[in-house]
């Protein structure tokens, strides 16, 4: 998977476009029914309006590891502090959440998924909101 993950890292994935990412999750989709109202399908649609087309597939990938990363550690209780309760059991959209995760790299966990290291996932959140002035 390391090779893979390599690949996957190189993909860059602004703050801005996670962030739209998890706007998107919280929101119910138009249409239950409707084939636009999968979660796949909307996130294409929305790299679409990015001007993303060409790239879709792999900036999904990258995305969607990115998110589902962000998820395990909050599961772990590695962003205490750093979130509140929200529509997907937890409000992952805090600017500095999102930096970190389009910065830091995908790493394969114990479980052999992809994910961040959780120490080094709170140096990087502690430096970024140190640099703005919210640490």
């Amino acid at each position: 998977m390391s090779d893979y993950l390599d690949k996957v890292n190189r993909i860059l994935i602004s703050a801005d476009l996670l962030g739209e990412v998890v706007d998107m999750l919280r929101a119910p989709p138009a249409e239950e029914g409707s084939a636009s109202g999968s979660r796949s399908a909307r996130l294409f649609e929305l790299l679409e309006r990015r001007g993303l087309s060409d790239t879709a597939d792999v900036v999904a990938v990258a995305i969607d590891l990115r998110v589902t990363a962000l998820l395990r550690l909050q599961s772990l209780g590695a962003l205490r502090g750093w979130t509140s309760p929200g529509d997907l059991g937890v409000d992952l959209a805090h600017p500095d959440l999102l930096r970190a995760a389009a910065a830091e790299p995908l790493i394969e966990t114990a479980d052999g998924e992809a994910g961040f290291d959780a120490a080094s996932f709170r140096l990087r959140l502690l430096a970024g909101a140190a640099v703005s002035g919210r640490a």
